[in-house]
């Protein structure tokens, strides 16, 4: 006789990474740090500490009224990380034990993987602080005002500045110890400041939010560039897309909530998520949540000095890059046009040079032609 027991433990095991025996090859801290936060490689857990996140009410705008603020707010409390040059908050449980050894763990307690960016907090750079403010409170020995940076500088883009409230929830050693590590980094991230408004320039969000009445005196801006669908056309029919209706909830959100560098996510943002993004808003939301909106802020410029420092030169990669490209989605307007396969060319042949392992291989032209629509 077989034992039901037996199968059904097997199945939960391989459902469910919590239940797995850990494997022989362990995985260290800071790299299941970096994945649940989806951080660059260069970044390390430098301070770990249970805090409370309060955001404000729409209309409370008093940051020193603690009380007022708690009642009025929205709070979530859970694990507020610290790295070289990021600030990261979670309710979601860490993906690493909270007693692994910061070289090596094989426990996770709580799923990451593939799903970006879990729970309630946010992925904040160092580099959009623009102020720390000491509060006073009854409730916890450390209470810091936050406040970001808006629009990168750029106040007429978004109005007042996005504030909130972290509690630290330690031992005064621990605390102050979190305190002076965050002190540490924020001087450092005076560097990146330059980085960050260069790549929050090309975001759609800016744009998106700048004032009405800077739009009617002709002072906003040129829309960003999101994509080729922008010029040929999105796919689908835009009528069940609903992407007005979808602008302007996610207009709404980021007001309350940060945009870009500074988003602040909550359950409505998980909600936006799966009732469908706006595809003007596709391209940043996917950076965000797949990490590669902070590879950005540490080369800026990677893209444009790749094609520049390669500039006529030859390689078995773009030859075969020239055979597929009109190849990839012929149906697709904007791949019939020079625009398009310039754009599609340019691609292929920077990320050629970067990955040179790599290079190139067949359907990459199609993932890379998808993604510029």
């Amino acid at each position: 006789m077989f034992n039901l027991n037996s199968i059904v433990q097997k199945a939960q095991q391989l459902i469910d990474v919590n239940l797995q025996a850990p494997s022989s090859k362990s995985t260290s801290k800071a790299e299941l740090f970096r994945q649940q936060f989806r951080l660059p490689e260069s970044q390390n857990p430098v301070q770990e500490i249970t805090a409370e996140l309060s955001l404000r009410g729409k209309d409370d705008g008093n940051y020193r009224d603690r009380e007022k603020e708690r009642s009025q707010g929205t709070r979530y409390v859970g694990k507020l990380h610290l790295s070289e040059k990021f600030m990261c908050f979670s309710t979601q449980a860490s993906s690493f034990a909270a007693t692994a050894s910061t070289t090596a763990s094989a426990s996770f307690t709580g799923q990451t993987h593939g799903a970006g960016p879990a729970g309630n907090g946010f992925t904040l750079p160092l580099c959009a602080v623009r102020k720390v403010e000491r509060l006073h409170s009854q409730g916890y020995l450390f209470s810091l005002a936050i406040t970001t940076s808006a629009a990168a500088g750029d106040a007429k883009a978004g109005g007042a500045p996005q504030k909130f409230i972290i509690s630290l929830a330690g031992s005064r050693q621990q605390c102050e110890r979190f305190c002076d590590a965050l002190k540490k980094g924020l001087r450092a991230g005076m560097r990146d400041v330059e980085n960050l408004k260069k790549v929050v320039a090309a975001c759609y969000s800016e744009f998106h939010l700048a004032d009405d009445s800077a739009k009617e005196k002709g002072a906003a801006r040129e829309s960003p560039d999101t994509g080729l669908g922008m010029v040929f056309r999105y796919p689908g029919d835009a009528r069940k897309l609903r992407d007005k209706a979808k602008m302007r909830l996610w207009k709404e959100y980021m007001k309350e909530n940060g945009r870009n560098a500074t988003l602040i996510r909550q359950p409505t943002f998980h909600k936006l998520i799966r009732v469908g993004l706006p595809n003007r808003l596709r391209g940043e939301i996917w950076e965000l949540s797949s990490g590669s909106f902070y590879l950005r802020l540490g080369q800026p410029d990677l893209y444009l000095d790749t094609l520049k420092e390669h500039s006529g030169k030859e390689s078995l990669a773009i030859d075969e890059i020239e055979k597929d490209l009109n190849r990839s989605l012929p149906e697709y307007a904007g791949f019939q046009s020079e625009e398009g396969i310039g754009r599609l060319r340019r691609v292929l042949t920077a990320y050629s040079w970067t990955n040179p392992e790599v290079g190139y291989c067949q359907a990459m032209n199609i993932v890379v032609a998808a993604l510029l629509m």
